[in-house]
């Protein structure tokens, strides 16, 4: 039998290059990730962070503004 190497390597034995900032999650070559003030973040966290950041504008219909 003759050995045929992988022509794509295996993502979980690559080292990770990064780690998000919120959830603590690797992340590896190849991967999305948003740098924002300095801290790095995956796609999932990203989203939460976001609104998180932006809950000061949040209101709700039918409620009377001050």
């Amino acid at each position: 039998m003759r050995y045929q190497p992988k022509r794509q390597r295996d993502r979980q034995r690559t080292a990770p290059v990064h780690q998000c900032a919120q959830c603590g999650g690797e992340l590896y070559p190849g991967g999305a990730y948003w740098k924002v003030n300095g801290r790095i973040f995956c796609e999932s966290c990203l989203v939460a962070w976001t609104l998180g950041q932006l809950s000061c504008f949040r209101h709700i219909c039918g409620e009377v503004e001050e």
